[in-house]
């Protein structure tokens, strides 16, 4: 069997040659699809989309994608077969820095292993997440309050969920500083994809809302923990949820650390049910980058 490696910085060509069948994982993918429309569209505009694109391929088409937007992490879609090492002796072929690794686990473990091989940088720091999808929500029993988009003048405040979120959820080298969370508040709010559960004028907790055209990825979930163990994170997911597929998204995804139990028990509560295992491997710098 012929296996051959492309490389390419064109995300429309890509979603046109592949994007059917990165759709037949939408929860899976959702983070690559998203990254390339993005890059697609960016590009339409006569902009510098940024993107590189590797394809591995066998006769029978697609084994494996790996899309990174430098300096950010590579990820990797499904694979069709477990040999996908020559993805990875491409990577190092064509000079990719890569600060981390994320992907299906099977595949990211296969990959970050022979990239280990190939260059001795080895992976100090991993996060296992299990991937969720819903298409239809049940509604946690009753909370006081109700959803709402936030507002500019919360920006401050929801930087500094945004900061603690960072803090709480993920490894130290994928950390923000203050300075990121104000931009990436200021960002959210203003594009109205930061959503809070708001009592009596205040809000309580939040959730934010990114994705593809199909499907609304919900992340950042963060409750500050003087409102904590009232209900606030589940309400604040569950309606979000149903606003995105009222707008007719197709469905529902968000990443959870597979550690983190009680997160876990309130997305399955809401109906979020398991879709597959992402891993993500951060990587030591080589030396003199």
């Amino acid at each position: 069997m012929t296996m051959q490696v492309d490389v390419s910085t064109n995300a429309e060509e890509f979603l046109a040659r592949h994007g059917a069948e990165l759709e037949k994982r939408l929860a899976e993918h959702n983070l690559m699809l998203a990254l390339c429309q993005s890059a697609a569209a960016r590009a339409a505009k006569g902009e510098n989309s940024g993107i590189r694109i590797l394809t591995l391929n066998d006769d029978d088409g697609l084994v494996v994608a790996a899309v990174q937007t430098a300096p950010h992490n590579l990820v990797l879609s499904h694979a069709s077969m477990p040999e996908v090492e020559p993805l990875a002796d491409a990577l190092v072929d064509h000079n990719f820095i890569l600060p981390g690794i994320v992907g299906p686990s099977d595949v990211a473990a296969s990959i970050a292993n022979r990239w280990t091989e190939k260059t001795g940088q080895a992976p100090v720091e991993y996060m296992d997440q299990i991937i969720y999808s819903l298409t239809h929500v049940q509604i946690p029993r009753a909370v006081k309050g109700r959803l709402r988009w936030a507002e500019e003048h919360e920006i401050p405040l929801v930087a500094g969920w945004i900061r603690a979120f960072s803090t709480d959820a993920l490894p130290k080298v994928e950390q923000i500083t203050e300075a990121e969370a104000a931009q990436k508040a200021d960002e959210m709010v203003k594009a109205r994809r930061l959503a809070v559960w708001d009592v009596d004028g205040r809000a309580v907790a939040q959730a934010g809302v990114t994705g593809t055209r199909d499907v609304a990825r919900i992340s950042m979930v963060y409750t500050p923990e003087e409102t904590r163990g009232k209900g606030y994170a589940s309400a604040v997911v569950a309606a979000v949820t149903e606003t995105q597929l009222q707008a007719g998204k197709k469905l529902c995804c968000l990443y959870a650390d597979a550690r983190n139990p009680v997160a876990n028990s309130i997305y399955r509560k809401i109906g979020y049910e398991f879709a597959g295992r992402s891993s993500l491997y951060v990587l030591q710098p080589k030396a003199g980058v």
